[in-house]
């Protein structure tokens, strides 16, 4: 049984994918930074604090570990976006008879703040990917793990702060 031989990838496919891969990518930056800008002239707020404040709303009382899980960044990054959220009457923390557990509820200000608030950008790209077939979403995760492993200049946190130029 004869092998058949694959031809090594031409270089100036390689280089035209590259540079393709690079346009993409700043689509979806540049996306996020106007949307971002947008939020704030709009809201006065960051939007990662938007963010943050959608999902108290969605599921009122929540701690702040489990806040810090639904925006996949660090418990003291959630806990910093609460810190102004609550400076600015948005958002208040109640602790229950359980005093080390501190709840999280959106304020009448924050609720009003919320009826007339763009989506938050981060909230646009998760439902992207969510519409994503799974093989599509696996396949993109494994691809973007290949690229930040071959990067020197990663901070291994950075995965926990969220993105828009970052508050």
């Amino acid at each position: 049984m004869a092998t058949e031989l694959v031809p090594a990838p031409d270089t100036a496919d390689t280089h035209d994918a590259v540079r393709s891969v690079i346009r993409q990518l700043r689509v979806i930056i540049r996306a996020l930074q106007g949307h971002s800008r947008s939020v704030e002239r709009a809201c006065g707020i960051s939007a990662a604090q938007l963010w943050a404040l959608w999902e108290v709303q969605l599921s009122a009382g929540l701690s702040v570990s489990e806040l810090s899980r639904k925006l996949s960044v660090h418990p003291s990054t959630a806990s910093n976006l609460l810190d102004k959220l609550e400076q600015g009457g948005l958002v208040e923390r109640r602790r229950g008879r359980d005093q080390r557990i501190v709840r999280l509820f959106v304020t009448d200000a924050g609720q009003a703040l919320l009826d007339r608030a763009p989506a938050a950008p981060q909230g646009e790209l998760n439902r992207a990917l969510q519409d994503m077939e799974p093989g599509q979403l696996l396949g993109l995760e494994e691809a973007l793990e290949s690229v930040i492993a071959r990067m020197a200049s990663t901070e291994p946190k950075a995965g926990l702060q969220p993105y828009e130029g970052i508050r």
